[in-house]
């Protein structure tokens, strides 16, 4: 662009000159056809009609040119700029050739070259402050997303965020309070939730005993059976919340035997022999959790099967990344988001599958009923 406006400023210059000096020669008096002369200035010709000219610059002239101002691309011979005035035989022509004052073309090559060499050195230059700038607000929130990622308690002082925008520590400060009082809150929850887990299993033993008791002595009614249903979920809700007090653990289980327990210590919770249980898939699908936690999550699952199912089937399959429990019972209510309308047990499943990286979807059959989906 700078070049550009370079050799149009120029021509504009040039053209002016030659426009002027044209219009004092043709004010001055009539010259003869023919003539010829040198003008003083900037070595312009001056031609009283084109006999004089020399003949590829005569050839380049147009006979219907009227009074103004033109320019002549002679090649080898030069760049003219060309003054017209008068009519007819009475034309008169100033010419200049600007060429031996206009830049050449090594040394607009080498005008264009310091050019590109300064936009160079200029895109550099940015770039380093740039990259600088960008380097120190990003190294920052590089350092607090890897401490939120791994886990630890965000304390700004172990962050190392000296010299960064004073924006950034007041950013990490208020993550730092965010965490520590999660972090509190999540204790003191483990906390109650071991405390409670604790208090309830002595009594609950002692219950259970009891009832144990009871049984062998050949005791049975209505009143014993509804003792044992409340036992076994109480038992199962205290061996849950116990858990969530607790750091995941990796170890694993056998889905099948944890299936089978389940169905087996609920089996009294069927309503009429109208009801048939059974499990299908695969013995050898291990969950990743430990026994106690499947006994839970599983039991929970076919106890809310059996309740609100009476008659039908409520069945338990195994496949390589799942299980899932379905029943003919009332279904399940779309509307109900939060699934309150299957208690607690539901509730404490969801807990203990994503607290050991599970996921659970509990959706209406398609014949009616519920199918309650967990995956690993």
């Amino acid at each position: 662009m700078a070049v550009m406006f370079q050799f149009s400023l120029e021509d504009e210059i040039f053209g002016n000159q030659v426009s002027l000096k044209a219009d004092q020669l043709s004010l001055s008096g009539q010259h003869e056809r023919g003539t010829k002369k040198t003008v003083s200035g900037l070595e312009m010709e001056y031609f009283q009609g084109t006999e004089e000219m020399p003949k590829w610059l005569a050839s380049q002239i147009k006979p219907d040119w009227k009074t103004g101002e033109y320019e002549v691309f002679g090649g080898e011979h030069g760049h003219y700029h060309l003054a017209v005035r008068g009519d007819g035989e009475a034309k008169q022509y100033l010419i200049f050739n600007a060429r031996p004052y206009v830049r050449s073309t090594d040394q607009v090559w080498r005008f264009v070259a310091l050019i590109g060499l300064l936009g160079g050195l200029m895109l550099f230059v940015t770039i380093f402050f740039v990259r600088r700038m960008t380097k120190k607000l990003s190294m920052p929130i590089e350092k607090m997303a890897a401490a939120v990622t791994s886990r630890k308690t965000l304390e700004p002082v172990d962050l190392g965020l000296g010299g960064a925008p004073v924006e950034i520590e007041v950013l990490a400060r208020a993550i730092a309070d965010k965490d520590r009082h999660i972090e509190d809150l999540m204790q003191r929850e483990r906390q109650f939730n071991r405390d409670v887990s604790h208090e309830l299993r002595t009594p609950l033993a002692v219950a259970v005993g009891a009832a144990e008791i009871i049984e062998k002595d050949g005791y049975k009614s209505s009143a014993f059976a509804r003792l044992e249903s409340a036992l076994g979920s109480m038992r199962l809700l205290t061996e849950g919340i116990l858990w969530l007090g607790r750091e995941p653990d990796r170890t694993s289980c056998n889905a099948w035997n944890a299936g089978e327990y389940a169905i087996e210590t609920n089996k009294h919770l069927l309503r009429s022999d109208k009801v048939e249980t059974g499990i299908f898939g695969n013995r050898d699908i291990y969950m990743p959790v430990p026994e106690a936690v499947a006994q839970v999550i599983v039991g929970n699952l076919i106890r809310n099967a059996i309740s609100y199912t009476s008659e039908g089937t409520v069945s338990l399959s195994i496949s390589k990344r799942s299980l899932s429990v379905k029943d003919t019972g009332i279904g399940f209510d779309e509307s109900q988001n939060d699934n309150s309308g299957f208690g607690i047990g539901l509730s404490l499943v969801k807990r203990l599958s994503s607290h050991f990286g599970m996921k659970i979807v509990v959706a209406a059959g398609k014949e009616g009923g519920t199918t309650a989906t967990i995956s690993w």
